[in-house]
């Protein structure tokens, strides 16, 4: 069994995101299935109510937001592949600005696409997620076209910087390279008209195709009940302290984080364990879990005194 072990269902854009990820460094993991939709009661208790797919478990540390996950596999040994050349910020700027221009633009292209073909339990669930409060059907229809023109604009700026190497930064693989595949993957299998829009872009599809060759890497399975039992049995080894110049809490604090636009996710509580520019941490307990650490990114959420 890996240490690594990613909560996730298959069909999940951002979890192939991640599955792409540990395929292209090499990693060996542990897949834990969970549910599309909510309720998602092996899940939520172990990451004090965060319900966004995938989570990353290591033991009894919790580490949700894609983006936090890819800083967390870089802390375990994998540093150089993620970031090469010692650029992790370039790549992670260049992979938030992936998820958030981007895939959020090919997000509400899908989502719009399949109104009236999908579960309706479904896109109820994924337009209060994405959309906020007071989104409609008809209102999504009507701006389709608009966002088909943005989605081709950002994907001409995409095409144009792989050009040069065939990469997002320098001449190798980065995790920022996995934002573009994943988002392919995205458009190529849940849109009709995605294999026509990638065939306009040539670099992209030439990423998009070396990436699918370990897109998955080498896993084993594991029950959501044994996962819970694992973290029960295991100690978080997360630091503790504030290394932040911006932060006016206190270490022991009780705290809310929420996403940082309007959306049905829940908040998430907890106790201030560490916080430094990138990461906010936090002690939570359950009685599925005993003491876990749940991690999530500074960057995209609201953090308040609870």
């Amino acid at each position: 069994m890996s240490d690594l072990i990613l909560h996730h269902y298959w069909p999940s854009p951002f979890a192939h995101k991640i599955r792409m990820t540990l395929g292209m460094i090499g990693a060996t993991w542990t897949s834990v299935e969970i549910p599309r939709v909510p309720p998602k009661p092996l899940l939520m208790p172990l990451t004090a109510e965060y319900r966004r797919t995938p989570v990353l478990q290591i033991g009894a540390d919790i580490y949700c937001d894609t983006a936090n996950i890819a800083r967390a596999l870089g802390e375990s040994g994998y540093a150089d592949k993620l970031f090469p050349n010692a650029q992790r910020g370039r790549v992670m700027a260049l992979a938030s600005w992936i998820d958030q221009s981007v895939v959020e633009l090919a997000i509400r292209i899908v989502i719009t696409s399949a109104i009236g073909t999908a579960p309706p339990e479904f896109i109820q669930d994924r337009g209060d997620l994405y959309f906020g409060p007071g989104w409609t059907p008809e209102g999504m229809k009507a701006g389709l076209p608009g966002a088909r023109l943005q989605l081709e604009a950002q994907m001409s700026h995409l095409d144009d910087a792989l050009a040069e190497t065939g990469h997002m930064v320098g001449n190798t693989t980065s995790y920022a390279d996995a934002g573009v595949g994943f988002l392919a993957w995205f458009l190529r299998g849940r849109w009709d008209g995605g294999p026509a829009l990638l065939a306009r872009y040539a670099n992209i599809e030439r990423l998009e195709d070396q990436l699918a060759t370990d897109s998955e890497g080498a896993y084993t399975d594991m029950t959501p009940e044994a996962a819970l039992e694992l973290a029960k049995g295991s100690t978080s080894s997360a630091p503790s302290g504030i290394s932040n110049a911006a932060c006016d809490f206190e270490v022991g604090q009780r705290i809310r984080i929420r996403q940082r636009t309007q959306s049905s996710d829940p908040d998430i509580f907890g106790t201030l364990r560490y916080l430094d520019a990138w990461r906010v941490s936090i002690d939570h307990n359950s009685a599925e879990t005993g003491d876990v650490v749940v991690h999530l990114p500074v960057a995209g959420y609201q953090i308040d005194a609870a």
